[in-house]
């Protein structure tokens, strides 16, 4: 529509400008001759010659066809812009609508991306969860199963013996098989690590804080190749920040520093961390004296630019064993998960074979109980969880299993809201393990305070 109109407005204009130049030629012309011959005697009778007056006509002439063509050209011109003008937006409105095209297809392939990656994270967790319920449901009855066996084992008749090493020997098959399978389930979730020489001598991975200016190249790409984290920071403000809203194993950092300088940082860390977070200053040149002089400031020990790798790893190895050593001493004991009063109260309120059958049915049956809590949990079955939750806790509270008992009944009370409910079960395998552990320890408190003799009875 644009273009037809432009077009059509063209040459009516270019019409009218060229009757316009053409009528104007022609009333000069006119005008010229009859000037010529109303001075036609003057000029013969001051002896003018009639050339200049020709002359005159042809410039005025020339005059009006140079700028008849200019006009034709400019016109000329104009029609090619329009056009040009006209392709370029039909170009431009076909990029724009093969870019919505291309941008509708990425959105609809991002949100297939996005549903994949759920349902891959969904199967994943059905993996897990289809493990550990064979895992429980099988594992530990045969657990329970092979501790049987090693009891009746004590026998004196020399025939039960026999069938209870026939037994043993084939349920210890089944368990290497359970394993097996346990094994293979998870080979998907190991991890591709770094060589140990790479890495360093102990293979830990540190926690690094970097606090560099642009003067020199930056050894942030170094330690990430170790296989450390590293975060890097460019003034001393950020860094002391860092260093104090996190935990880091090791700090290095330059000693001239944007905003703040180092050893002003350095002394804010060392207030708020104390002295034993090692940090090293990063210097141009060393002199005789500095090592000494960074140490009175706060400072570790000091570096010198350019690093060497070889540097770079030993500290890294140093750092890695202080790490571990500080992990080790402050490595907290194992939570005590059972109430040994309430197993003393219940020995001498029952006679020994009732205690004793007590422990075996709830060490045998309250995995068994956990895991059929956990498929409630993984199907969503809320209300039957909650019923679960509430008998399981009793069960555990009679045989001192306490902590399991508390956790059970705040997971009973969560199920009754309905926005607590997917918390409860992402709490699964947590559960699980807790209750193992409580287990375990029960087990070990019945071998030490139970005879065996009268379980057998």
């Amino acid at each position: 529509m644009i273009k037809t109109i432009s077009s059509g407005r063209v040459p009516s204009r270019r019409v009218s400008l060229h009757a316009l130049l053409i009528g104007s030629i022609v009333c000069g012309s006119v005008f010229i001759s009859s000037i010529a011959q109303a001075y036609e005697l003057p000029t013969l009778d001051q002896q003018l010659p009639i050339i200049w007056l020709v002359l005159t006509v042809i410039a005025f002439l020339i005059v009006c066809a140079f700028a008849l063509n200019r006009q034709l050209s400019l016109s000329k011109l104009k029609r090619e812009t329009d056009r040009r003008i006209d392709s370029l937006g039909a170009e431009n409105t076909s990029l724009f609508q093969q870019v919505h095209s291309r941008n509708s297809e990425f959105n609809a392939m991002g949100k297939q991306l996005e549903e994949t990656r759920e349902s891959l994270e969904l199967l994943r967790q059905e993996k897990s969860d289809l493990l550990t319920i064979a895992r429980h449901q099988l594992h530990h009855p045969l657990d329970t199963l092979l501790g049987t066996l090693n009891l009746l084992a004590r026998s004196e008749d020399n025939n039960i013996k026999a069938l209870v090493e026939i037994g043993k020997r084939q349920l210890n098959a089944v368990l290497k098989s359970l394993d097996d399978l346990r094994q293979a389930g998870k080979v998907e979730m190991v991890e591709l690590k770094l060589p140990k020489e790479v890495i360093g001598n102990n293979g830990t991975r540190l926690s690094v804080l970097l606090v560099e200016n642009n003067k020199h190249e930056s050894l942030q790409s170094v330690l990430e190749s170790m296989g450390h984290h590293v975060q890097r920071e460019c003034n001393g403000i950020d860094g002391s920040s860092a260093a104090l809203q996190k935990t880091f194993d090791l700090i290095l950092t330059d000693t001239h520093l944007p905003l703040m300088d180092g050893v002003e940082a350095v002394r804010e860390i060392r207030r708020e961390r104390g002295a034993e977070l090692p940090i090293f200053a990063l210097l141009q040149n060393t002199n005789t004296g500095d090592k000494e002089r960074y140490q009175a400031r706060g400072f570790t020990g000091v570096l010198t630019h350019p690093v060497a790798d070889r540097q770079i790893m030993q500290l890294m190895s140093w750092a890695g064993r202080r790490s571990q050593d500080a992990n080790i001493q402050q490595k907290p004991r194992p939570a005590k998960l059972l109430n040994t009063n309430t197993l003393f109260r219940q020995r001498d309120t029952l006679d020994h074979l009732t205690f004793a059958e007590l422990l075996s049915d709830r060490s045998a049956t309250l995995p068994k109980r956990i895991t059929t809590l956990t498929s409630a949990l993984t199907g969503r079955h809320w209300r039957d969880a909650e019923k679960q939750a509430q008998n399981i806790s009793r069960a555990a509270s009679e045989v001192g299993l306490d902590s399991v008992a508390a956790r059970l009944r705040s997971l009973a009370a969560n199920l009754s809201i309905d926005s607590e409910r997917e918390h409860c079960r992402q709490q699964r395998t947590e559960l699980l393990q807790l209750m193992r552990e409580s287990v375990r320890q029960l087990k070990a408190w019945r071998e030490r305070n139970v005879h065996t003799e009268w379980a057998l009875k």
